[in-house]
């Protein structure tokens, strides 16, 4: 049986990797899209999560499979860093969904121009490994300048490539840089 925690190189790198300034995807023309204009204060991301799982329920995704739990997590975390983070216009940050074929893209426009940062989390922080999760469950990411602030984006697809391994050799190496 492999070892769960030995990874390659390919695979570390996608830990480190962190979020590169790219232009967004474009959404096709007739791709099932969704928009929300969600507050920027964490209470309304439960909500948002609830009916981002009913659009994908009603585009024909398993609520129960990898790829929508993916979708689910990716836009949690993007969401909650654009309210953490973004100094929403009007207190308000725009989210849009879409799918094309059998991925499903998700952007998250917030009102500053910094780009995210990969921060280093140790064991016992309660927050900072949003990028890292984010890099691990996407094909692509990025972010763009976008009017007042940036789009952040991520595209999902069908098979997330999450590895625990790599998630747990980058809490270790996080929790054995803090000793």
């Amino acid at each position: 049986m492999p070892n769960p925690l030995r990874v390659n190189a390919a695979e570390s790198h996608r830990v480190a990797r962190r979020l590169e300034m790219e232009a967004c995807p474009q959404a096709p023309f007739g791709a099932s899209r969704a928009t929300w204009s969600v507050d920027h204060v964490s209470a309304a991301v439960p909500a948002l999560r609830s009916n981002a799982a009913e659009v994908l329920r009603l585009w024909g995704l398993d609520s129960e499979g990898d790829q929508a739990f993916a979708v689910l997590l990716v836009l949690t975390e993007v969401v909650t860093n654009a309210g953490r983070h973004g100094r929403p216009a009007l207190g308000l940050i725009d989210v849009e969904m879409w799918l094309d074929g059998d991925r499903v893209t998700i952007t998250v426009t917030d009102g500053t121009v910094e780009a995210p940062v990969l921060s280093k989390a140790c064991s016992d922080d309660e927050s900072g490994r949003g990028l890292e999760l984010i890099s691990s469950y996407t094909e692509s990411s990025g972010y763009e300048p976008h009017l007042t602030g940036k789009r952040v984006w991520a595209v999902i697809g069908p098979h997330p490539a999450s590895d625990v391994g790599v998630l747990l050799l980058a809490a270790l190496d996080s929790y054995q840089s803090a000793m």
